[in-house]
């Protein structure tokens, strides 16, 4: 025998459990990294997704805070400052809104206002997008975030990109928002082995096709594979691209694919106006391509706890189906070099 261990093999486990993984390690490898939030502690988080890291590392590293979001994240900011590591868990992204200022104004400018003196290794998770629990509890304003400079915004749809996108944001030296989504956390995946590294800003392609370009994060991309499966019985080929980081956004991957399909559809829960689609939209059209597009998100309409209601405002493949058929009926013109 050699000695040397054998390599690990990628393990099978739900998102939920690919979060708490990736945060065990962490904590594991680097005493400075603490946990706060509602629920975390003994209970192991709203959604179980840090369960065992109480047991494992005590309260002194997994601390339970009141509902109190701005002095939540207040206090992680100048925990940050002061050279720890922590993640804040946010358990609704809606509420996210309360702790803006000590996000927004301290920690992702504190590099910027001591000219790199000092930084703010902060993680700021937070659950997104609706599941029966009505008009606060339901929103998803990633592309708010993604206006903040200096911020990095991650939103894996895989348990694979929860626990590599986790791990490489407690590596960050800046502010990263962790958007995770509340439909993702009983998804099964392949996880791969802890040596793996994250490739933090790249899109990823779920479906390779040539007649059309779906773009998508978090929850939406099974949105959209479940329409491209559709659409590939009716012979139409829909690449589906998984944005993965909003902030920075790879926009590189996006041209890549509608230089070649022409037809563009984004798909978003959030809202329509000055959403994710749109700066995907606004960014390709400053560039010498030409391309028919739709824009596919949640009615601008409050989110109600009632299930025919809630399903009518959210974007589904049906919905995606009827844009993609209406799309292919449009010439195309394409004068991409």
């Amino acid at each position: 025998m050699s000695g040397k261990p054998a390599a690990s093999a990628p393990v099978r486990m739900f998102f939920r459990e690919a979060i708490a993984r990736a945060a065990r390690e962490a904590m594991q490898a680097d005493p400075r990294v603490i946990i706060i939030g509602q629920d975390v502690g003994a209970f192991g988080g709203s959604y179980k997704e840090f369960a065992g890291l109480y047991d494992a590392f005590g309260p002194a590293r997994v601390r339970d805070t009141p509902i109190a979001e701005n002095a939540m994240i207040g206090l992680a900011v100048g925990a940050a400052a002061a050279g720890l590591r922590p993640l804040v868990s946010i358990t609704y992204m809606d509420f996210l809104m309360l702790g803006l200022d000590p996000l927004v104004n301290y920690g992702v400018k504190a590099r910027f206002k001591t000219g790199g003196q000092l930084s703010v290794p902060l993680i700021v998770k937070t659950t997104a997008g609706a599941k029966g629990q009505g008009v606060a509890h339901s929103q998803c304003i990633e592309a708010w975030m993604m206006s903040v400079p200096g911020l990095q915004v991650f939103a894996p749809s895989t348990p694979a990109d929860a626990y590599l996108m986790l791990k490489a944001a407690f590596l960050a030296e800046g502010p990263v928002l962790f958007v995770d989504h509340k439909r993702l956390f009983p998804v099964a995946g392949d996880v791969p082995p802890s040596d793996a590294v994250a490739d933090v800003g790249r899109a990823a392609i779920l479906r390779a096709g040539d007649d059309l370009t779906l773009v998508a994060h978090s929850y939406m991309c099974r949105v959209a594979l479940a329409a491209a499966d559709r659409l590939g019985q009716s012979g139409i080929r829909a690449e589906v691209i998984d944005l993965r980081c909003l902030s920075p956004l790879d926009i590189a991957t996006v041209e890549t694919s509608v230089a070649r399909t022409g037809r563009l559809i984004t798909i978003e829960e959030g809202q329509k106006i000055c959403g994710v689609g749109a700066e995907i939209i606004a960014q390709l059209s400053c560039l010498p391509l030409s391309f028919h597009c739709e824009r596919i998100a949640a009615l601008p309409a409050p989110i109600s706890s009632n299930p025919v209601l809630e399903a009518a405002a959210l974007p589904d493949p049906d919905r995606v189906v009827a844009a993609a058929r209406a799309l292919m009926t449009k010439p195309l013109h394409k004068e991409y070099p």
